[in-house]
């Protein structure tokens, strides 16, 4: 489980985004603490709506703001969709701040371990009090009414191929290579055993995600409107879904950096806020 062809074709994109990466956190750095938690809020509100979007879940801005402006630990949502972004809000949160803190205990790249224990517990915290969902429960049969057009791993192999999958994480060759690598083999190979009959997707992705900021990377926002395209790159391959991964980490860095011009542009008039001027149906990242 490695790319073992020339990478000398993405090579380029890499030190791209390590450049464009830094220039990002050192614009962040100059935010107050509350406008820089107020930017990460605003950021993960669009992760999740894309998010939500690539599994078919059709949320609104107006949805994902009321769940961000309440207490993630407070009484039970009687909505099946708000629970969900709010359990969505908090992995995503939690993913990201454990990522961070192997990242700094590390003086070199190093990505954590996954075992199956860390899946069944991830797809749990996402569904917990969701009502017609099955937490932390691997699928047992194929689903029937499936969007993914690549083919998913026999129901009866699904426990021993995630193992499997788990394990090569501890392997040498795949833990030497590139962090968006990293994120791209997982994943992929994740999304063919497609262990859940919900959420494998979002499972997936905040995995994958996990390698990239562990690797010093910004979160990869596959936007909504590309569902399409994201879906055939499971059929392709890890190349094709690579490319992908590159263009959305690229193009979310770049929509952060414009947002936080504009702060900037608000700081020279004395005023600093953080300007929302398009909604969540029409976000910046």
């Amino acid at each position: 489980m490695i790319f073992d062809f020339d990478d000398f074709d993405v090579r380029d994109r890499f030190y791209s985004i390590e450049e464009k990466a830094e220039q990002l956190r050192m614009a962040v750095d100059t935010l107050k603490p509350e406008q820089q938690h107020t930017f990460s809020e605003f950021c993960a509100q669009a992760y999740i709506f894309h998010d939500s979007a690539l599994e078919g879940l059709v949320v609104s801005g107006d949805e994902i703001a009321s769940v961000f402006s309440t207490d993630t630990d407070g009484q039970y949502i009687r909505s099946r969709v708000l629970q969900e972004i709010r359990n969505h809000r908090k992995k995503l949160s939690e993913t990201i701040a454990h990522a961070a803190r192997i990242r700094h205990s590390n003086t070199v790249y190093r990505s954590a371990e996954i075992t199956i224990e860390n899946i069944l517990a991830t797809h749990e915290a996402l569904y917990e009090n969701v009502p017609r969902k099955e937490p932390g429960k691997l699928r047992s049969q194929t689903p029937l009414h499936i969007a993914y057009f690549h083919d998913l791993a026999d129901a009866k192999l699904v426990k021993d191929q995630l193992l499997a999958l788990c394990e090569k994480t501890r392997d040498p060759e795949f833990r030497t290579q590139h962090p968006i690598n990293q994120a791209v083999l997982f994943h992929f190979y994740f999304m063919r055993i497609f262990p859940f009959m919900d959420g494998c997707g979002k499972v997936g992705r905040l995995f994958m995600n996990s390698f990239l900021v562990q690797g010093g990377y910004e979160l990869a926002i596959i936007h909504g409107s590309e569902r399409q395209q994201y879906y055939e790159t499971l059929k392709d391959g890890p190349e094709a879904l690579r490319l992908l991964l590159l263009d959305s980490i690229d193009s979310a860095l770049d929509s952060k950096a414009n947002f936080l011009r504009e702060i900037d542009l608000s700081r020279s008039s004395g005023r600093v806020i953080f300007k929302k001027t398009k909604s969540l149906d029409q976000p910046y990242v």
